[in-house]
């Protein structure tokens, strides 16, 4: 196993600065700084006290969470890992119980708090030295060739590289892609809340909830609609969501009205009605879905400013990978430095976007995938086969090591990068041939049935 102790400090005379503080800024820090770098962060919010309900962590993103002090033992006292998933019809009628991989390789499949692991990220990094600068507004990216950097207000900041990681509204992208472009909105929004299992106790309808000792993960299907209840014993407490049709403003705190929520799923199973009337109104939130398309250029003309996560590759809730994605975008990044050293950062970014690219443009597509087999159902085909209706669990997703991947392939890719030679990813699914695609191409099969070969991520014989 490899730990903090064991890790050199290659990376001693690098700079870097970071734009966000959320999963992918924090994880890019923390990668940095662990190999020596000297890193500062700067983050809009004035505080880290984030909204956050559930998020998940594949074993992909715990193995590298791993070596980062006692995170990984923080995420398996206070998550869950549910081993099965129970998809029902609006009625409440079971469809599938599928079940649901609870490891892989040993590390954990997590269900936790997006708030309070976000918090240990922040409070990891700053031990390791990162400098983190809370409510400050960055103006403008720039980058020279031998710098990169940004304004806050009417002060220069300057380093060897800058790593975009400020969301869907980035201003990083902007920069990289010189195109300022706005998200698009999806159509949908998700009421979300996070909530004490006590609130579940006292209803004779909820109650077997709120007293069981494992944890439950539900998920209802209508058509444009889905609802989805999680509980976790360990932190005493439940989320619920539901999706809806909206134009409301992009907002993570726009407060929430129960009874909206509850006239989306009027008539539903009287389980889930009696389910969200126990949530605190307070902490009902109404989150808007944004898209942007798989941008395939994530790296700066000049070579030194990069994005990551969701300022490269937004992923609907759906493919529950997105956290777990940007933190393999930070590691992918610190290796790629490591390998190619300070004076080649623009190599190593560059490499970084060729080892990483190709496989997050199938997950954020696993997460329309997924949304649109719930919304648009085929019931024909799964009165033949419920499995059609499974969250996709592939082992080409949970199964790779995003770090032992990079440095066992930086140096196919950067001949790819400088000299063309031809490079195949392996960390997509067996034989995959990489096809690009955009928001209009999925919006196209909104309100019908997809042909099952207009499918990429959803192979039953590639699973965990």
């Amino acid at each position: 196993m490899v730990t903090e102790m064991a890790i050199v400090k290659t990376l001693e005379n690098l700079n870097a600065l970071v734009i966000g503080a959320g999963f992918g800024g924090l994880a890019s820090a923390i990668e940095l700084a662990r190999r020596g770098a000297k890193v500062r962060v700067f983050e809009s919010a004035p505080d880290m006290k984030r909204q956050g309900d559930v998020i998940q962590l594949g074993p992909n993103a715990t193995r590298l969470v791993e070596h980062w002090g006692d995170i990984l033992d923080d995420i398996k006292e206070t998550s869950v890992s549910p081993n099965v998933m129970t998809i029902m019809k609006k009625d409440g009628k079971v469809i599938l119980d599928q079940d649901l991989p609870t490891e892989y390789d040993g590390y954990p499949m997590s269900y936790g708090n997006r708030g309070r692991i976000q918090l240990k990220l922040y409070e990891y990094a700053k031990s390791l030295g990162v400098e983190v600068t809370l409510g400050v507004a960055v103006i403008e990216v720039f980058e020279t060739a031998e710098t990169a950097g940004c304004y806050i207000g009417d002060e220069k900041i300057e380093a060897d590289i800058l790593i975009g990681a400020d969301g869907v509204h980035s201003k990083s992208r902007n920069h990289v892609t010189g195109i300022s472009d706005r998200p698009k909105k999806s159509g949908f929004a998700v009421y979300r809340s996070w909530f004490p299992l006590e609130r579940l106790a006292e209803d004779p309808v909820t109650e077997y909830i709120a007293k069981s000792n494992t944890p439950i993960y539900k998920i209802w299907i209508e058509q444009n609609t889905h609802a989805i209840l999680t509980t976790n014993p360990a932190l005493k407490s439940a989320t619920c969501f539901v999706t809806h049709k909206a134009n409301i403003r992009e907002d993570w705190n726009l407060k929430g009205d129960l009874n909206d929520m509850l006239a989306c799923v009027q008539g539903w199973d009287d389980e889930l009605s009696h389910i969200i009337q126990h949530i605190p109104p307070e902490v009902l939130r109404d989150f808007k879905l944004l898209w942007r398309d798989p941008v395939s250029k994530w790296i700066s003309d000049g070579g030194r400013v990069c994005l990551v996560g969701d300022a490269a590759h937004p992923h609907l809730p759906t493919a529950g990978t997105g956290a777990a994605q940007a933190i393999e975008d930070a590691v992918t990044i610190a290796v790629a430095l490591e390998k190619a050293g300070r004076n080649n950062a623009p190599l190593a970014l560059r490499v970084y976007h060729r080892l990483r690219y190709e496989r997050t443009s199938l997950t954020q597509r696993m997460g329309w995938e997924t949304r649109h087999v719930w919304h648009q159902t085929d019931w024909d085909a799964v009165a033949v086969d419920p499995n059609v209706l499974r969250l996709p669990q592939p082992a080409w997703l949970l199964g790779v090591d995003a770090q032992q991947y990079a440095e066992e392939n930086f140096d196919a890719a950067a001949s790819n990068v400088q000299k063309g030679v031809p490079f195949i990813s392996t960390n997509v699914p067996p034989g995959n041939v990489h096809e690009e695609w955009t928001i209009e191409t999925m919006l196209s099969q909104e309100g019908k049935i997809a042909d099952k070969d207009f499918y990429k991520t959803r192979d039953p014989g590639l699973e965990a």
